[in-house]
């Protein structure tokens, strides 16, 4: 079963209004959905999209692309997202000088967060908790 099959598969079982893009390169598979139930996909801060990806990537992980599943670019949004959160922290903890705890996230979101500030001389940040209790903690240095 190839993955359009599963997807395609995926969508008639679930009776989902939705539409399947693929586009395939050296290294990664992008899935993109659309359609009237795509807010299904997205419910829960996405984590039905987050599981769908897992499950593809298990499925076929005999494959050397790793698979990422979005749907009406809502990564791409949550990316802007992310960084609009950090900035707007570093700026608080800048002007308070008290530690700033953010709500808990994936691996790839703190990355992002992490990121988007660590080139700032006044601000640093550390991931705190454990499994999906894990969050980025912004500092005054």
């Amino acid at each position: 079963m190839t993955l359009r099959e599963f997807l395609n598969l995926f969508i008639q079982s679930s009776q989902f209004q939705l539409e399947v893009d693929i586009i395939e390169d050296e290294t990664q598979v992008k899935v993109n959905f659309t359609g009237e139930d795509s807010g299904l996909l997205l419910a829960r801060m996405a984590s039905p999209l987050y599981a769908l990806e897992y499950l593809c990537n298990r499925l076929f992980e005999g494959h050397k692309e790793q698979i990422i599943v979005d749907c009406n670019n809502y990564r791409g949004a949550r990316v802007k997202e992310l960084k609009l959160m950090a900035v707007t922290a570093a700026e608080t903890v800048q002007r308070t000088g008290d530690p700033l705890k953010l709500s808990p996230m994936s691996p790839e979101e703190r990355r992002i967060v992490h990121l988007t500030v660590s080139n700032s001389e006044t601000i640093r940040t550390e991931s705190e908790g454990y499994n999906e209790n894990r969050s980025v903690v912004f500092y005054p240095r």
